[in-house]
């Protein structure tokens, strides 16, 4: 991000070979202007510079040192002064003064990440601490005695607004933790030693002091098996350390108090520098530090490193690019580094190398002196300032050209990871065509393969390179990988190296197997069952079969067929080498949409695994019964027994109709003729008594008969209603059968008594047992004595049944005296009903002077009333008018006819109707109108009485049937219409 919001853009050329002029103030707050540097070659990508330096025209007069973090800027300057300002507002600049003794000097100044906490170490060994929020620096007299050369931030559990736990480092080789507050109150504290955490505390000594140039702490990640680890990197001008420990950084030092490893890179460079780089802030991932040989640069790796151990990886030694006249290197004022490139800066001389290849992809030269090199991590903005100048580096994509360098050095997986955006589909075909060429060069042909596929190099081309070198393996893997890159539009090409590729599987499983190499065999196997599952639906079926069957894979052809849902293929194969187990196992895992394939092979499968058969067809409730009913004939009871003897069509008919409520009459009719033919009638029987029948009756009658299934054919007769012939039949078999059948009519008594009648005639002509055709008087009530009597022959003596007849006049005089005592009863009764009407007819009831109709609430005198036997009182006009809503349709229609015609009579009549009558009718409905009126007015009073007070509208059925009516009646629909908004 520019310092300030407006700049001007000028080239390279035009204002880095001038001097910079000096302002009389410390700022100029004129608008800003940049200069664009393009990189030559390398440097630019579709006419856009990937390296622009931003020139920015705010000259700081004495321009020390400068720190960027989080957008917040910080400006040392030669007069002791700090000018701090937040680039989001850049108009609002602070100039803080830190001293007014000129003698003092800014040794250096120490930025936190999130821009908020500032330390200011001076070369006469005071230390300054300010926060974002204050206005003035806060001597800290902790630190006295120290310079501060470098400074690293705990950044875990930093609070900006809070504290914030460091490392320091000192021109003499001693580091110190401490804890910074925020807050002025608690900072005093800090200062004063009044917290025991707060305490400067010494954790290490360098074995040989010297000034700590750069100062590094990270945690590594989280493990729930270990407590908090961190490592530490310092350097000096020729050594770099590393510690590692935890879970405190006093734990940490300690193990490093004797013979602490370290690294030496001897030379007399005085300005040593270390520099890192983290990926969108998080854990470190590489490292760079300036030395006298070069830049000693390389990763940093996470694991289980223990004290001892190192966290640097790939280390390499970088030379300065710049040589003087007599050729020897020249060191750089300061370094820095992004993730693919170092950033190097001389006085006058910007140089950026490539980290993968080491070349220079952007230099450019300067007039005016340059200072150093300042980097914003969190916000991913670099800087360059030196004496009255500024600069903003700006990196446009500096992983647009990665992808080549990691081709180059044949890191191809690296190289695949950065292909973007423009031209990666042609960015990543060149990778896997260079990394096929590759393998292939080694002899690694079938990993070639697998990336020539990718390509879009020509089929014939590749194709040909395996041929010629006789390497159908490889040319398997080619094909394979192809076809998984094909566009699925592309269908003939997917189809064709289908094909290919099933005679090679297939060919190479005759091999495999003729070679009796059966473990490569079944891999090969496995792997060529797993080509025809993924690529079904791109293989032509009848040359896929040819080529399978014509190599004879039958299992592989099976499951083909099973993939693409021939199974009618796979059951008739099974069927034709009587694997008729496996038949059945194909066809019970076949849903609806195969049930043709159910009807078509089942009276096979029914003659020789009828057992299986039903099985699978009881799974399947989707089939028609009827449809296998062709099948059901095949079967042979005889032929194929069952364990336990049970008739394997009648098992799966009973299913049917038990189960699944088959009602189908012609399944009914042929599990009754299956019943029909077995020695036992039981379940026939069974059959015959159920409630519910849908077998045809007449049917069932001429095949029972046929069988000789009496019993059977008096169900059948009672069920169709023809009972006389079933009592018939029913004495031929059994004679208690036919007294069942006899008491079956029951609403029809005298039918009832006729069969009775036809057993004790057959009783009496078959037995010629007296005694025993009187004792079956007892079976039912129907019969008398007398009813028997003609049926015995005239030689019997009335000595046989003497008693019976005696019991019968017995019976009959019984039954005399009950019809009079009933009579009796009967007289007595209505005697009571013609009182209770005498004493209704003189009851009355009370009304009071002030009692008001229960409708309009008016004194109930004032006209005819009714009063009820509940005591509620209401005009006769009130009446009708609240009981006529109350009636349905016709009734209203005559309560309305009646009032029409007694105004009519009343108009006509010479005498008015005596009003006191009517004010002493009873409660109960009933007016002063006598049952007996003689006139056509009293008799249509009479009715209106009926219709409107034969109860009372407020506690009588006639108020509780109403709740259940509709507001609006169905003769007053068009009044409801007319509500209609």
């Amino acid at each position: 991000m520019s310092l300030l919001d407006d700049f001007d853009m000028h080239t390279a050329g035009s204002d880095l070979d001038t001097s910079m002029q000096d302002d009389a103030g410390l700022m100029d707050m004129n608008l800003l202007e940049t200069a664009d540097m393009q990189l030559p070659l390398t440097a630019t990508y579709d006419e856009e510079p990937m390296i622009t330096l931003e020139k920015v025209e705010y000259k700081p007069n004495g321009l020390q040192y400068m720190a960027v973090c989080n957008e917040m800027l910080v400006m040392a300057l030669n007069n002791n002064h700090i000018i701090r300002l937040n680039l989001e507002s850049p108009q609002d600049l602070e100039d803080i003064e830190i001293s007014r003794r000129s003698e003092d000097k800014i040794h250096k100044i120490f930025l936190d990440p999130t821009g908020s906490h500032l330390l200011i170490s001076m070369a006469n060994e005071d230390n300054y601490y300010i926060h974002s929020s204050w206005k003035k620096p806060k001597l800290i007299p902790k630190l006295k005695g120290h310079v501060i050369t470098s400074m690293a931030w705990d950044m875990y559990h930093q609070n900006s607004t809070t504290s914030v736990s460091v490392l320091l480092g000192t021109s003499r080789g001693r580091l110190y933790e401490t804890t910074i507050e925020a807050t002025e109150k608690r900072f005093m504290e800090f200062m004063a030693g009044g917290a025991r955490e707060q305490v400067l505390k010494q954790v290490y000594c360098l074995p040989e002091p010297a000034a700590i140039t750069g100062l590094r702490v990270e945690r590594f990640p989280p493990s729930p098996s270990e407590a908090t680890k961190f490592f530490v990197l310092a350097t000096t001008n020729t050594r770099i350390y590393q510690f590692i420990g935890g879970p405190t950084f006093e734990n940490l030092f300690s193990n490093y108090q004797v013979n602490p490893s370290f690294q030496e890179l001897p030379g007399d460079l005085q300005r040593s520098e270390l520099v890192f780089y983290a990926k969108h802030q998080g854990l470190l991932r590489s490292f760079a530090w300036l030395t006298g040989p070069g830049i000693f640069h390389g990763g940093i790796t996470y694991g289980s490193q223990n004290p001892g151990d190192t966290v640097t990886t790939d280390t390499q030694l970088l030379p300065f690019p710049e040589r003087d006249s007599r050729g020897m290197p020249i060191p750089p004022l300061s370094i820095d580094m992004t993730e693919f490139h170092f950033l190097i800066l001389y006085e006058h001389k910007f140089i950026v190398i490539s980290k993968l290849s080491g070349q220079t992809v952007f230099s450019t030269d300067f007039v005016p002196r340059f200072r150093g090199l300042a980097h914003d991590h969190t916000r991913g903005t670099l800087w360059l300032y030196g004496e009255g100048l500024v600069y903003e580096l700006v990196l446009r994509g500096e992983d647009r050209d990665v992808w080549r360098q990691y081709l180059d050095k044949g890191q191809f997986e690296d190289a695949l990871e950065y292909c973007k955006e423009p031209g990666k589909k042609e960015k990543q075909d060149k990778v896997w065509a260079t990394q096929a060429d590759h393998f292939f060069q080694l002899g690694k042909y079938s990993m070639a393969a697998g990336f020539y596929g990718k390509t879009q190099r020509v089929f014939e081309e590749i194709t040909l390179k395996f041929i010629n070198i006789n390497e159908r393996d490889a040319l398997k893997a080619y094909l394979t990988a192809k076809l998984q890159n094909i566009g699925k539009r592309d269908a003939t090409q997917r189809t064709i190296i289908c094909t290919w590729l099933t005679e090679m599987y297939a060919n190479k499983l005759n091999q495999l197997h003729d070679a009796n190499q059966m473990e490569q065999y079944a891999d090969m196997k496995e792997e060529f069952r797993h080509f025809l599952k993924e690529y079904k639906d791109h293989i032509d079926p009848p040359t896929t079969f040819h080529i399978i069957s014509s190599h004879g894979c039958i299992d592989e052809l099976l499951l083909y067929a099973a993939l693409i849902e021939d199974y009618q293929r796979v059951i008739s194969h099974y069927i034709q080498h009587n694997e008729y187990k496996k038949a059945l196992s194909v066809l019970s895992k076949l849903g609806q949409a195969h049930e043709d394939l159910f009807y078509q092979v089942s009276p096979v499968l029914m003659m020789h695994a009828p057992y299986d058969t039903v099985n699978c067809w009881m799974k399947a409730s989707f089939l028609d019964p009827r449809k296998l009913i062709p099948a059901l004939m095949r079967y042979d009871p005889v032929g194929h027994p069952s364990s336990d003897g049970t008739h394997q069509g009648i098992r799966y008919l009973q299913h049917c109709v038990r189960n699944l409520n088959n009602t189908d009459p012609a399944i009914h009719n042929y599990l009754l003729s299956l019943y029909a033919k077995q020695p036992e009638q039981g379940e026939l029987l069974d059959f015959l008594r159920q409630d519910e029948t849908f077998y045809d009756k007449r049917y069932a009658l001429r095949l029972c008969t046929k069988e000789g299934k009496l019993e059977a054919c008096v169900l059948i007769y009672s069920a169709m209603g023809l009972y006389e012939e079933a009592v018939d039949l029913a004495l031929k078999v059994n004679i208690e059968l036919a007294k069942q059948n006899a008491d079956k009519p029951e609403d029809d008594d005298p039918l009832r008594k006729k069969l009775w009648l036809r057993i004790a005639r057959h009783v009496v002509a078959e037995r010629r047992d007296v005694k025993e055709a009187v004792a079956f008087l007892n079976h039912t009530d129907l019969l008398q004595i007398e009813d028997v009597l003609p049926f015995f022959p005239d030689f019997v003596l009335i000595d046989d049944f003497k008693e019976e007849i005696c019991k019968s006049l017995e019976d009959y005089n019984r039954h005399i005296d009950e019809l009079k005592t009933e009579m009796d009863e009967a007289t007595h009764s209505a005697d009571l009903i013609r009182l209770d009407i005498k004493d209704l007819r003189n009851k009355y009831g009370y009304v009071g002077a002030q009692q008001r109709c229960e409708v309009c609430h008016y004194g109930v005198l004032t006209r005819s009333f009714y009063l009820f036997p509940c005591q509620h009182v209401f005009h006769a006009d009130c009446l009708v008018a609240e009981i006529l809503p109350l009636l349905n349709a016709p009734l209203r229609v005559r309560v309305r006819d009646i009032q029409n015609k007694l105004a009519t009579l009343q108009y006509e009549s010479t005498t008015t109707r005596s009003a006191p009558a009517r004010e002493d009718s009873e409660g109960g409905g009933s007016s002063s109108t006598s049952m007996s009126a003689s006139t056509p007015a009293e008799r249509l009073k009479s009715e209106l009485d009926t219709l409107v007070a034969s109860e009372c509208p407020l506690c009588g059925d006639i108020m509780l049937r109403s709740i259940d009516k509709p507001f609006v009646a169905p003769d007053e629909i068009d009044a409801k219409r007319s509500w209609a908004i």
